[in-house]
Parts: C-alpha cells; structure tokens; sequence
C-alpha cells in the first residue's frame, strides 16, 4: 500500500472518531460540540497541507524513477513549491541532464564505430562470449573462407597468425583479441590482407637481385662468348638467355587498358593455342558465351596470361591425351584441364615468386600471370576440384572501375 492511501485511510479515520464524539457531544453540551468541531475541521485541513507538502512530493519522485526505468531523459521534473523537495527535484533534473548528454555522446560513438567497422577494409568479425561469431563487416564477410574458417577456430586468445588461400595469390593476418564487456573480456577477430604488401615487398627483392644477376652474367657472357664455338658457345648462349627469360619479368609494362570484349579476344587467341596444344597431342574445346562480354584489358598482356595457363595445363596433362577447355561468360574467363591435378601442398606455394614442381622449371610463369592480373585489377585462382578433379584457372574481371 502506497503511504498516501495510509493518509486517506487516517483521515477517514478520524472524521469517524470525530463524529461519533461530537454526536455524544451535542447533547450534552452544544458549545463543546462546535469546539470540538472546529477542531476536527483544522485537523483534516492539516492533514491536507500535510499531504500536499509530503506525500505529493513523494509522488513526483517517484514519477522521476519511472522515468529512468523508461529511459525516458528528456522529461524534467516540476517544481513542487516544498523547499527542501526542490532541491531534490533541481538535483534530480540535473542528473537526468548529465545522464542525457552521456548517453547521447555514447550512441554518437556507437553509431560512428558501427560505421567505421561496415567502412573499414579490415574484417571485423564480433564473437559471443561462448566464442561463437555473431557478426561480421562486409570486408570479412568477402575474405572468409573455408581456410580462414579453420584458422580461426584454432587460433588462441591473443594471438595472430597468416593464412594463404591454397590456389590463390592472397595472403592473410588474422588476429584474436578481446575487449573488455560488463567485467568480461569479449572476443573478436581482425583479419587484414597482406597480398598487396607481400607482393610490392617480394616485386621489390626479386628486381633487386634480377637486376644485379642479369648484370653480372650478361656482362660476363658478352665478353666470351664470342670466342668460343660448339657445345661451350651454346651453353653460355643458353645462360644469358635463362638469364633474360629472369630479366623480363621486372620489365612487365603497365598495362594500357582498353574496352574489349573477352570472347573475342581468346578467339584471336585460339590459333595459337591449337597449335600449341596439337603439338602436344592435347585437344582443346572453346565454349565462348553469345553475349556481349566487355572488360577492360591490355589485349598484348592478356595474350601472353593466356598462352601461359594453357601452356601450364598442357604440361600438366602430360604425355597423356587430356582435354582443356577454355569458358567465357560476362566478365569472367575459366581454363579448366583433367591432368594430374594440384596436392593441397603444392596448392599452398602457387603464385610464390621462382616455386616450380617442375624438374627444369624456373617459377616464373605463374608469377608473370600474377603480376599481369594484378595489374588488371582481376582475381583469380588455380584449384583442383575434389569431385570432378578438374584444374581450373578463374579470372574475374572488374565490373566496374
């Protein structure tokens, strides 16, 4: 029961008690009778007073908690006209003032790290305190892979590691860190790309060395080669070429983007590489889309990107009669071979400056195309496929600029 319900039931109370002594008292003398009436009225306009100097009081603060509870911080509390109850009421207001211009500075901030982390080219991947992802960003949401996936679930609290996607040239850093959250320490993922870095800092050390090889060889061929003959004349005649074949992979120009179609440039490609697979006994199958198909390329770049995945699948097929085909579609080109396939090991290393399998191989080939593509804006991968154990090389062109 609520304290003013104890002031109405003491008033009722005492207008009962009144009358009745009054009743006994008019009969026995009147005088006494209005006395005690008068008094009985100044009581109850006491206890009137009483209650709008107390009890309403209490009432507005009592509204004042509700309006917390209801997060309700723009109403204010009036002024009850009670001295000492203004003051609580000025505190009060002031407090809600405080307690407004906080939590309107606390949902600016949440607002603008919401959209900082939807902005931001890293991965934000926001976990419960179980450790079970419950959002990400749209940045992790287009790096998460099954590789990432399984790095993440193995990586301890605090620590960081890199991922390189089997296949393709990325490379990622992914970190397990914790904010504190109401006395917890609530996890979180941060994933950053490291591909562009790692191949400026590998383009950068690989010219270096190249450059000083290609310098030292040549300068030193040049100056005997003419004089000797036979079998010394060809060897060294060999060297300064395997030695070029290095040199030319720094000297890759920047390409000079043009509107082409992407069907019609592999067909200008096809004859050479026919001929390139009927050499090897390895037929070859074109399945190029009617439809308009425009990316922007550089058609002398893109030719030797293309001869050089179908020169990788013929000699993946082998001595075997194999098959490759070569798929067009909007914005996007597949070479997809049945040779021997790539281990997930191997996959692991591919686009990896001068990694070959191959027993005479230099790894320049698949660092040629990645430059060139890169250069292009493109992504790409090179993965076998566990069902139908296909090798396929996707290209995905950008859509826009």
């Amino acid at each position: 029961m609520k304290l003013k319900h104890y002031f109405i039931l003491l008033a009722v109370g005492i207008v009962l008690i009144a009358g009745v002594a009054l009743f006994g008292t008019f009969r026995s003398n009147p005088v006494l009778f209005y006395v005690t009436e008068g008094f009985a009225v100044l009581l109850l306009a006491y206890l009137w007073y009483f209650y709008r100097k107390t009890i309403r009081p209490y009432d507005t603060l009592i509204g004042g908690m509700e309006l917390v509870k209801d997060l309700d911080l723009t109403t204010r509390l009036a002024p009850s006209g009670q001295h000492e109850t203004d003051i609580i009421v000025r505190t009060f207001n002031d407090l809600l003032g405080r307690l407004r211009s906080e939590h309107l500075r606390l949902e600016e901030q949440y607002t603008f790290l919401n959209l900082l982390i939807e902005a931001s080219p890293m991965g934000v991947i926001l976990c419960d305190l179980d450790g079970n992802m419950t959002s990400m960003n749209p940045a992790a949401r287009e790096m998460l892979s099954s590789s990432i996936e399984t790095a993440i679930h193995s990586l301890p609290l605090g620590e960081t590691t890199t991922v390189r996607i089997p296949g393709e040239p990325q490379l990622f850093r992914i970190s397990h860190l914790s904010f504190p959250d109401r006395g917890f320490q609530h996890p979180f993922y941060l994933i950053e790309s490291l591909t562009s870095e790692v191949r400026l800092a590998e383009k950068a050390a690989y010219e270096r060395v190249i450059r000083m090889i290609a310098h030292e060889v040549n300068n030193s061929v040049a100056g005997i080669i003419g004089s000797l003959s036979g079998e010394e004349a060809e060897r060294l005649t060999a060297l300064s070429a395997f030695v070029t074949r290095f040199a030319e992979v720094v000297k890759i120009p920047q390409p000079q983007l043009q509107l082409c179609d992407l069907s019609e440039e592999v067909e200008a490609c096809r004859p050479f590489l026919e001929n390139l697979c009927t050499q090897a006994h390895v037929h070859i199958d074109f399945h190029l889309t009617d439809e308009a198909t425009p990316v922007r390329l550089d058609t002398v770049l893109f030719q030797q990107v293309l001869i050089n995945i179908v020169k990788n699948a013929v000699e993946s097929i082998g001595d075997a009669r194999g098959l490759i085909t070569v798929t067009t579609s909007p914005s996007q080109l597949i070479i997809a071979d049945n040779g021997h396939g790539i281990p997930p090991e191997i996959a692991q290393n591919l686009f990896t400056p001068f990694f070959s399998t191959k027993p005479q191989g230099q790894g320049l080939g698949l660092l040629l195309i990645r430059d060139i593509l890169t250069s292009h804006h493109c992504t790409f991968s090179l993965i076998t496929d566990p069902e139908d154990h296909l090798t396929r090389f996707t290209i995905q062109f950008p859509t826009k600029e």
